[in-house]
């Protein structure tokens, strides 16, 4: 017989049998079901599993030997660096101080749920922070599984805490144009215009070369981005096949560009060999690239000091897209322009904003009809 199932009080204790080692010795492990039918799916599995098998290994690995045998096999070959560096904060300062000790075989649901507790009550985590660390304990769980460590994904059994939903601001077509003259000659005249006419990510905006930039054409390629992961900048290919998009320049982006450009070169004639010419298109004065979070750091920095309305940077590309839809531009167009991956994301992000009467819709109703609106 493969196991057996133990009502222990208000619970049901499953045990493993996986014969004898070597030496003769019963080998056996035990978890704990909340209810009758939860243990009997455990025992079915591992039935299922023993007879084909593909029984988990049966070490004493911690949780915490485990996460970092994840690390060094499966994220170090198969994650960007971004997201390495996500895990690895995630692993070391959180879940393994917490949770690293318990044998991966022994590790409960109730555990986690318990961690995901600690997460909001003792450190102050938001559930959407929580939402993260459940994604990456989960894939590794998942690893876990398909190399036979453990018999199941204790994650699944996890209850998460709802999702808040984040609301960013955006600004008006005369809160933009105000902008837009505020910024003018300044450092900020730049991205600002690169976010505010064509809604571009501030990783687009840090990783536009001037070779993806054609100024004949009227034409900007968005085919790299550039990031940071702690303090290291990485320089990628955009997330989704959808961001690496074309778009066009239009007349006042192209007077941008063209002083942008004129000025570097004048820069690049006077600094001669110490100018570092690096190809990106906002860069210091010496052609030296600006950290990437620089960028939003000055951009606040101006809006107080101007007394501009508080948003993000990243507002101006919902910015963008507010004012478009309002100006009657289709919605599956804006999510294109944006780079969305599909118009599912567009709809997510900005169902909340747009029309919420549904004016456009009904008043084509009353205009079909031949009634007034």
């Amino acid at each position: 017989m493969a196991g057996n199932i133990t009502k222990v009080g208000t619970k049901f204790r499953v045990t493993f049998d996986f014969g004898r080692d070597s030496s003769g010795k019963r080998i056996r492990q035990y978890t704990t079901a909340s209810s009758e039918a939860e243990a009997k799916k455990l025992l079915n599995e591992f039935e299922y599993n023993q007879q084909r098998n593909l029984l988990v290994q049966t070490s004493k690995m911690t949780f915490a030997e485990f996460l970092e045998h994840w690390m060094d096999n499966y994220v170090k070959y198969n994650c960007e660096e971004t997201t390495k560096y996500s895990n690895e904060n995630i692993i070391y300062n959180h879940v393994v101080p917490y949770l690293g000790a318990i044998e991966l075989q022994k590790l409960q649901p109730a555990f986690i749920q318990q961690y995901y507790k600690h997460l909001m009550d003792d450190k102050g985590l938001k559930p959407n922070t929580v939402h993260k660390h459940h994604a990456c304990i989960r894939k590794a769980l998942d690893y876990g599984l398909k190399q036979q460590f453990v018999h199941r994904n204790v994650c699944d059994a996890v209850t998460l805490p709802k999702k808040e939903r984040f609301v960013g601001q955006s600004y008006t077509r005369d809160q933009l144009n105000r902008l837009l003259d505020a910024v003018k000659d300044t450092r900020l005249e730049l991205p600002v215009h690169l976010a505010g006419y064509l809604g571009l990510r501030r990783e687009e905006i840090m990783g536009l070369r001037w070779k993806y930039v054609d100024l004949d054409e009227r034409l900007i390629h968005i085919v790299e981005v550039r990031t940071c992961a702690g303090s290291q900048e990485v320089v990628k290919t955009p997330k989704t096949e959808r961001s690496r998009r074309v778009l066009y320049i239009t007349d006042e982006l192209l007077e941008v560009l063209l002083k942008v450009k004129e000025r570097q070169e004048a820069n690049r004639r006077i600094l001669g060999d110490e100018y570092f010419d690096s190809d990106y298109v906002y860069v210091q004065d010496n052609g030296k690239l600006y950290r990437v979070n620089s960028v939003t750091e000055r951009f606040k920095e101006f809006l107080e000091k101007n007394n501009f309305p508080k948003i993000r940077l990243h507002d101006l590309r919902h910015t963008f897209a507010s004012i478009l839809y309002d100006a009657g531009i289709d919605l599956k167009a804006i999510s294109e322009a944006l780079g969305h991956s599909d118009l599912g994301t567009t709809n997510k992000i900005y169902t909340h904003r747009f029309d919420k009467t549904h004016k456009k819709t009904v008043s084509a109703m009353s205009q079909a009809l031949g009634r007034r609106n």
